[in-house]
């Protein structure tokens, strides 16, 4: 085997290894169905535009508490550093901070626009996590999340793209829970293999 193939190889091992252990990103996407309720209520209500916008905005910065409960829920430690992987999914996270400006601008400029905008940003984040998990999902819901709250924005209100937005998470945690199953099994046949190619080997010599 070349050393581009070995490379390959461990690399493919480390990111099927954290796709388990943080089970697909599960717990920061179950708080971020959460969030994107309350601010679905905040929207529903009869409260000025800026006060929802503040709302909302105050519920994206406890996205990370929230995927803390949600991780221990879960058993899952989304701070783990024992794979190398762990600081890439922190920049994948943290790149939808470079469209904050944007979203801050939209909330003073357009204040009814700026749910909307906000939604876009944040399911375009999702695309690195296609390559880190593994996972068609947020490939996917990377293209279709953007594009439908621009949809419901425009046609259907700011409370709609809220709502869309609970509905988008609820959807990509089912998949990413049978996508956690799938990525498990074929995680537990690997380890199964290399111990018996390991064996085998020993018993050679």
């Amino acid at each position: 085997m070349s050393e581009k193939e070995t490379g390959k190889k461990v690399l493919n091992r480390l990111k099927i290894e954290f796709a388990v252990k943080q089970k697909k990103g599960l717990p920061f996407i179950m708080a971020s169905a959460l969030l994107w309720a309350i601010m679905l209520a905040a929207f529903l209500t009869g409260l000025d535009t800026g006060v929802k916008n503040i709302i909302a905005m105050c519920c994206s910065a406890l996205l990370v508490p929230a995927g803390m409960l949600f991780g221990k829920i879960t058993k899952v430690d989304i701070f783990g550093r024992e794979n190398p992987l762990s600081g890439l999914s922190v920049v994948a996270a943290l790149n939808q901070l470079l469209y904050l400006p944007v979203v801050i601008w939209a909330m003073y400029a357009v204040p009814d626009r700026m749910i909307m905008i906000y939604a876009a940003v944040v399911g375009a984040h999702f695309l690195p996590y296609y390559w880190i998990y593994f996972s068609p999902t947020y490939f996917y819901a990377s293209i279709i999340i953007p594009v439908l709250s621009l949809i419901l924005g425009i046609y259907a209100g700011q409370a709609a793209v809220c709502a869309g937005f609970v509905a988008f998470d609820i959807i990509i945690c089912i998949l990413l829970c049978l996508e956690y199953r799938q990525a498990k099994r074929y995680l537990e046949g690997m380890t199964g293999r290399e111990q018996e190619s390991t064996g085998e080997n020993e018993n050679a010599f």
